[in-house]
């Protein structure tokens, strides 16, 4: 038997195809953390204690990190790398913490290492913006799904504000609500995806606090990094390009003057342009 996603299943000669429930279905998610909890418990260490977590539930350890985050992958053969690794673990046991030669292993932890990494990027690389509700509203979209991954700790950052994370590609979002500990998940469909992520409607002070981080960002940049520069590729290489079109601070010269939110004016109220 192989796993495969649905929409790039190619069946073999010979190949029955089985379709799986929506993974939405509460029979479905029942059986994962089955499958999740007594994986854990057949490649446990003897001796070692289950530490719970929050909830109740088993606390995440080595192996299941590395499960977790391979799992989040966009990759073609995720479900099936995840697959073997969770046949040799319940088959091994505690020894496939030591098997990091083997051709399972390995599989997976390359995909959870690049998952790890989109993680990294997407803590970095979303930049949140005011909206005129008064809550704040961020569009990413990694090349895995993160946003489960990375929502608590958001939600840790801005416990005393009110976000939504989207992620458009994924179609998933993180909703947070004021002094409330963790993120509810929502799963989107496409269009509700896209027009969360195109949002317009900005708060007042939006404009002026773009163009403090905008001030910020350039007068404290390393000079050198224009793409006719050598440290362009040093940029490139930590700050992919493909992340750029989010980044407000990379945005385009901002007008010459804005109006200062009346909370914030301690002059004439006008946002004066930076010298050159």
């Amino acid at each position: 038997m192989r796993l495969a996603r649905t929409a790039n299943l190619q069946p073999q000669l010979g190949e029955e195809v089985i379709r799986l429930p929506h993974d939405t279905d509460d029979d479905t998610v029942a059986f994962s953390e089955r499958v999740l909890t007594g994986f854990l418990a057949h490649v446990r260490r003897e001796g070692a204690p289950v530490r719970p977590g929050r909830g109740g539930s088993p606390r995440w350890d080595a192996c299941m990190k590395r499960l977790i985050y391979a799992a989040a992958s966009d990759e073609e053969r995720m479900p099936e790398v995840v697959h073997q690794y969770l046949r040799l673990g319940f088959s091994v046991g505690p020894h496939v913490r030591e098997m990091i030669a083997d051709e399972r292993v390995a599989a997976l932890d390359d995909l959870a290492r690049f998952v790890l990494n989109e993680c990294e990027h997407t803590r970095q690389f979303v930049r949140f913006s005011h909206m005129v509700d008064g809550s704040y509203l961020a569009s990413f979209s990694p090349k895995a799904n993160t946003i489960p991954l990375v929502a608590p700790y958001f939600a840790a950052r801005m416990g005393p504000e009110r976000f939504c994370l989207v992620d458009p590609r994924h179609r998933i979002a993180a909703f947070h609500e004021a002094d409330t500990r963790g993120c509810t998940l929502v799963r989107l469909d496409t269009q509700l995806a896209s027009a969360l992520a195109n949002r317009h409607d900005l708060a007042d002070d939006e404009a002026y606090v773009r163009i403090m981080w905008q001030r910020f960002y350039r007068n404290t940049a390393t000079p050198g990094r224009d793409r006719a520069q050598r440290g362009y590729d040093l940029r490139m290489h930590w700050m992919p390009r493909r992340l750029w079109d989010g980044l407000l601070e990379l945005d385009e010269p901002t007008p010459q003057s804005v109006a200062i939110p009346a909370r914030y004016q301690g002059g004439d109220g006008l946002l004066k342009p930076a010298r050159s």
